[in-house]
């Protein structure tokens, strides 16, 4: 699979749709473009779904899936890249209108943003920790929160965050500055106002991903099988 690195976006899909190779190489070639694109289209859907990261997950699975089937009639009229982002905003948006709601603020992982250190926390505050930031982040804006979450949790460079968001670096660059800035003042506003009593604590789900990862979609049957 080495080699499969160093071809082109198209070359691999030419390869996954050429039924003349063995099995083994158009899986290959499938999920080296998985690997290449999972984290950026991940990106497009979650801030299309205003960061909730598990639609944005179930959304970027079907975005592969949708590759899978139509590997074989992708015309190449634009480059690979730019299609799979388009069909990652379309299933994105699908989602939105279908479920008619505004998805909820993640928030497993989000002490991360935070700078919190669960090993030195015991389950319960850290629980406590992950519903502070989950409430801080609710009252950011929904680029400045998705930008933040991109770039602190899932672990996407500047340059990668752009991309996804159609934004400038330099850009992406100040709205997480500031939101980081203005997520310490609300968090530094929950401390000052004391202990609170015990009680339920916040979900802190993920839906199984990790920080500084995107989802990892299942390699789906070879096109024409």
């Amino acid at each position: 699979m080495s080699g499969d690195t160093a071809r082109t976006d198209e070359e691999l899909l030419a390869r996954y749709v050429d039924a003349s190779l063995p099995r083994g190489p158009r899986e290959d070639a499938f999920t080296a473009l998985v690997d290449r694109f999972q984290r950026r289209v991940f990106a497009v859907c979650l801030r299309t779904l205003n960061g909730d990261v598990a639609d944005a997950e179930d959304a970027t699975q079907e975005v592969f899936v949708r590759l899978a089937r139509s590997a074989a009639t992708f015309r190449g009229d634009a480059k690979l890249s730019t299609w799979l982002y388009a069909v990652a905003r379309n299933v994105a948006t699908d989602r939105v209108r279908h479920e008619a709601r505004r998805p909820a603020t993640p928030v497993a992982d989000v002490a991360d943003v935070a700078g919190f250190d669960a090993a030195t926390e015991d389950h319960h505050a850290a629980a406590e920790t992950a519903g502070d930031v989950a409430t801080a982040l609710a009252q950011l804006d929904d680029t400045s929160r998705t930008l933040l979450l991109l770039v602190a949790v899932e672990g996407l460079s500047y340059a990668e965050a752009a991309a996804a968001s159609d934004l400038a670096v330099g850009t992406v660059k100040s709205r997480v500055s500031r939101a980081r800035v203005r997520l310490g003042e609300l968090l530094a506003d929950v401390d000052a106002d004391g202990p609170r009593p015990s009680g339920p604590t916040a979900d802190t789900d993920h839906g199984g991903l990790d920080a500084g990862r995107g989802p990892s979609p299942r390699g789906p049957p070879l096109a024409g099988t």
